[in-house]
């Protein structure tokens, strides 16, 4: 999702707002401008020119007019932020000839100079904050800077030194832009009725005072603001010195002097997004409210349900489960009981199922020597006795039973009753495979010792 700077800028009766776009590799610029009569139709104004709506990522930034902040360049031998903001107001009550109660004080971070740091800070009266935020259609929330120019556009201007010269219809402020930082300016308010001719002398004029502060001739000019008129811009080039265009590597020449205050702030507002070296009037009573701070209620109604859910949930777990454990300990007595019942000579209960299986293993072992499981053990006793002829005389010495199979041994009177007794085993329904497995005579040679082999059909007992 791209992410859109906004540049916002108030004048009369106009509404000016610049849009910077930050897209891979580029920066789309959108410049736009309304008039309006009311503060209520200048908050429309701002709606319909952002699309109708200030998504989350924006980053909406604007700034008040020079003439109502006081300016003052303060020394402390100290640099941390929390100190600062505690001197501030005891070291400006003694500068300024205002009660602090009812004003904004906003300070850029120190500077380090050769035994101390240096600190410049700008007081605003609360009731122009006020006044200027009853101008947007979300106040809560956005803007969620406000700066004071022509410190507003410093991260623009502060990598050359120049004079910035940034004509309102209501005033005109000239900045010395020196060594990264607002040297000094001149404000000349209620120009409205000055003419151009005027204009410009106040101009040269405080350019001048402000090249002999630091010694320095013919800086370049970057001239900028709706009072600029094509005349005063001709007389400026009139006098051969250095006029740079501002941003000029994001903006080219398409940004007009009118325009070129929203399309400042809003790049200074990219620059410096992550920073914090900006001064921002929305502090204290007046401080932007975040999306959390907002739906805070919603939050909290949200977080209150979710932790009863949870809680609800963790109850309902925590019955099943003792109702499960209940049912289990019953079953666990009943399998005991009937335990007993089954193996009343039993003693030692370890394991109820598994001793359980153990004895009906057991039972099926001993039930299938009767036959039960299909082909026992007395089942083939009875095949054996039915199947060889009486006639044959046989003597059985061995019988060994398994539940493959069962191995005959004994001796007979030949070898033909050997092979007779074989074929008629090999037609009895319970085997599939009868073999001799030895025969040979006895040692007195009057009889033959064999040895049969005899599977079961299906190979198991039970089946």
């Amino acid at each position: 999702m791209s992410k859109r700077f906004i540049g916002i800028d108030l004048e009369g009766t106009d509404v000016r707002v610049a849009i910077l776009t930050a897209t891979p590799g580029k920066i789309d610029v959108e410049l736009d401008k309304r008039t309006y009569d009311t503060p209520q139709a200048a908050a429309e104004a701002i709606k319909e020119m952002l699309g109708g709506k200030i998504s989350l990522g924006d980053r909406l930034v604007t700034a008040l007019p020079c003439r109502v902040g006081l300016f003052r360049r303060l020394r402390f031998p100290f640099r941390e932020k929390n100190k600062i903001e505690a001197a501030l107001p005891l070291e400006l009550k003694s500068l300024l000839p205002i009660s602090l109660e009812e004003h904004a004080i906003s300070f850029f971070p120190p500077r380090a100079r050769e035994d101390d740091y240096e600190v410049d800070a700008v007081v605003v009266n609360n009731r122009e904050i006020e006044d200027l935020l009853t101008y947007f259609p979300d106040p809560e929330q956005n803007p969620r800077r406000i700066d004071l120019f022509p410190f507003a556009l410093l991260p623009v201007f502060c990598e050359k030194d120049g004079i910035l010269i940034y004509c309102r219809r209501l005033e005109v402020v000239v900045a010395l832009v020196y060594d990264g930082m607002v040297r000094d300016y001149r404000l000349l308010p209620g120009t409205s009725e000055l003419s151009e001719e005027e204009v410009f002398d106040f101009i040269a004029n405080q350019v001048s005072q402000l090249e002999n502060t630091i010694g320095y001739e013919d800086l370049p000019l970057w001239i900028i603001g709706a009072g600029v008129t094509e005349e005063l811009l001709v007389i400026l080039y009139q006098t051969n010195r250095t006029i740079l265009t501002p941003a000029e590597d994001v903006f080219g020449g398409e940004v007009s002097c009118e325009m070129a205050p929203a399309a400042l702030l809003a790049l200074t507002e990219m620059r410096e997004a992550k920073k914090t070296g900006q001064l921002n009037f929305r502090q204290g009573e007046f401080s932007a409210r975040g999306q959390l701070e907002v739906f805070r209620t919603k939050i909290v109604a949200v977080a209150l349900l979710l932790f009863l859910v949870i809680v609800g949930g963790a109850l309902t777990m925590h019955l099943g489960y003792l109702q499960k454990t209940d049912e289990e300990n019953r079953l666990k007595q009943q399998m005991v009981k009937v335990f007993r019942k089954v193996m009343p000579a039993s003693t030692t209960i370890v394991d109820v199922p598994l001793q359980m299986e153990s004895q009906l293993k057991d039972l099926q072992k001993q039930v299938q020597l009767f036959g039960l499981g299909g082909h026992g053990a007395v089942t083939v006793l009875q095949s054996l006795s039915s199947d060889i002829d009486r006639d044959i005389r046989v003597d059985l010495q061995g019988f060994n039973y398994d539940s493959d199979e069962v191995r005959l041994s004994g001796n007979a009177d030949s070898f033909e009753s050997v092979d007779h007794i074989t074929e008629k085993l090999r037609k009895n329904y319970l085997f599939s495979h009868v073999e001799i497995v030895g025969a040979k005579l006895a040692a007195d040679n009057s009889q033959v010792d064999f040895e049969l082999q005899l599977k079961f059909k299906g190979g198991k007992s039970n089946d």
